[in-house]
C-alpha cells in the first residue's frame, strides 16, 4: 500500500536535524511520494536540493500570501527561470489568498501573476485558502488550468463542491484525525473518491494522537512539533474510518490522484503499456 503526502514543507528549518530520520520512517510507512511546497524565494534552492537527493520527493515552487511582506516583483522573473531550467518542479505553490493577513490587494496581484505563470507552464497550483475560497474560486475561473489542489480543506461540502467543479483535488489533512471536525469530516465522507489527496501540511498541522508515539518516531515529533510526513498514515486510516470503500481501493484511488495530479507522465506511460 503506497501513500503520499501532497503537502509537507520539509524544507522548513523544523526539519533541519532530523530529516534524514524522517525520510527514514516514511520509507518503513510507505510514505512513497512526498511533495514539498515552498513558501517564498529563500527557500526555493533548498527544496530543490532535497529533490535532487532523495527520488521520492518533488518540489512546488510559489509565493505564499502569508508571507506577502517577504515578496518582490522581480521574483517573478527569478520564479520564470527556475520553471524554465529545473525539470523537478512538479507545481506552482504554494500560492492564494489569505483574508486574515494585511496587503490583500497585493495578495491578489501575486496570485494572479503565479496563475499566469501555472498557465503559460502547464503545472498544478497548490492553493492556500483562507477565509477567502470564494476569491480563490473565482480567480481560479479565469484561467485555463491543467489542474490544482486546496491544501488542508476545512470547508463545507458545498464549498468543496465548487472546487471539484473546476477540476481542483480536495487536499485531506489532519483536520479529519479529530471527531470534533463534523463539517469537514462530513464533507469529505461525501466526496468524489477520485478528488482526494492525502497531506499532512507538516510541521505546522496536528495530527490527533501524536503523542502516543514511541522511541525514534516520538524524537522526531519533539523536533518538529506539530506533525511529520509519515503521520499521512494516520490521515488516511481516518479517512478510511469515514468512507465507505474499502482501505484498498481509497489507497489505490489516492495513489492514482496524486500521480496524475504531479506526476501525469508516470500514468500515461502506465495507460501505453497497457
Amino acid at each position: 500500500m503506497k501513500l503520499a503526502d501532497t503537502h509537507c514543507h520539509l524544507d522548513f528549518s523544523a526539519f533541519d536535524q532530523c530529516r534524514k530520520e524522517v525520510l527514514l520512517e516514511c520509507c518503513r510507512q510507505s510514505v512513497e511520494m512526498i511533495i514539498v511546497p515552498t513558501v517564498k524565494k529563500a527557500l526555493w534552492s533548498k527544496a530543490l536540493a532535497l529533490s535532487v537527493e532523495h527520488a521520492s520527493i518533488g518540489v512546488a515552487l510559489g509565493m505564499h500570501p502569508y508571507f506577502i511582506k517577504d515578496h518582490m516583483a522581480s521574483d517573478f522573473l527569478s520564479l520564470e527561470k527556475m520553471l524554465e531550467s529545473e525539470s523537478a518542479i512538479v507545481g506552482i505553490g504554494e500560492i492564494g489568498l489569505d483574508a486574515t493577513v494585511d496587503a490583500f490587494p497585493k495578495q491578489e496581484r501575486y496570485f494572479t501573476e503565479q496563475l499566469i505563470l501555472a498557465e503559460k507552464y502547464q503545472l498544478p497550483v497548490i492553493l492556500h485558502a483562507r477565509k477567502a475560497h470564494a476569491q480563490v474560486v473565482r480567480y481560479l475561473k479565469e484561467y485555463s488550468l491543467i489542474g490544482g489542489v486546496v491544501h488542508a480543506f476545512s470547508g463545507s461540502l458545498e464549498q468543496l463542491k465548487e472546487y471539484t467543479k473546476l477540476g481542483v483535488h480536495i487536499g485531506v489533512g489532519g483536520v479529519i484525525t479529530f471527531q470534533g471536525s463534523t463539517k469537514t469530516r462530513n464533507a469529505i465522507a461525501k466526496a468524489p473518491l477520485e478528488f482526494l489527496l492525502l497531506e499532512t501540511d507538516a510541521p505546522d498541522m496536528p495530527v490527533f494522537g501524536n503523542d502516543t508515539y514511541k522511541g525514534d518516531v516520538a524524537l522526531s515529533h519533539s523536533r518538529t512539533k506539530k506533525s511529520s510526513p509519515y503521520d499521512v498514515r494516520h490521515v488516511f486510516e481516518s479517512l478510511c474510518d469515514i468512507r465507505d470503500e474499502s482501505p484498498d481501493e481509497i489507497a489505490e484511488q489516492l495513489w492514482l490522484n496524486s500521480c496524475g495530479l504531479f506526476y501525469p507522465a508516470l500514468i500515461s506511460k502506465k495507460v501505453n503499456k497497457g
